[in-house]
């Protein structure tokens, strides 16, 4: 588009320009084909315009179609009831897991109960002995 709106510039600019007898240029105003020129790209500019706009609106509901088309679909509901389904395995899982190690737990306490009161405590004292021996030495 900005292709042609630049063309129809040049056009027009080009179509002005008379050339003197002396090698000089002057220019005046449009000619009737310069005028012609630039309403034709004025008007190709307009159906270019308005051509891009139908398409660009066509492939935007083309696209949304589309996306709703998958988002109804049988696999998308696949899919997500899969996703409910692992979701509720995976709870599942850690709420088998949190009970057996209760269990676990349970069953270490008492055993731990069971070996505390079948053991018997004893005690044993140990003493150490700390002996310092001084030396002094004398010089003359």
């Amino acid at each position: 588009m900005k292709r042609l709106i630049l063309m129809a510039i040049l056009l027009a600019a080009f179509a002005c320009k008379v050339e003197k007898t002396n090698g000089t240029y002057k220019v005046e105003g449009p000619t009737p084909e310069a005028k012609d020129a630039a309403a034709k790209a004025k008007e190709n500019a307009a159906k270019a315009g308005n051509d891009l706009k139908r398409e660009t609106k066509e492939l935007g509901e083309k696209i949304k179609t589309g996306a709703e088309a998958v988002r109804d679909s049988e696999a998308a509901a696949r899919i997500k009831s899969g996703a409910r389904e692992a979701g509720q395995g995976i709870k599942q899982g850690a709420g088998e897991l949190a009970e057996s190690a209760g269990k676990k737990l349970e069953q270490a306490g008492k055993a731990a109960k069971k070996s505390a009161k079948s053991d018997t405590t004893s005690t044993t004292v140990t003493e150490t002995t700390a002996t310092t021996s001084t030396t002094t030495t004398r010089h003359r």
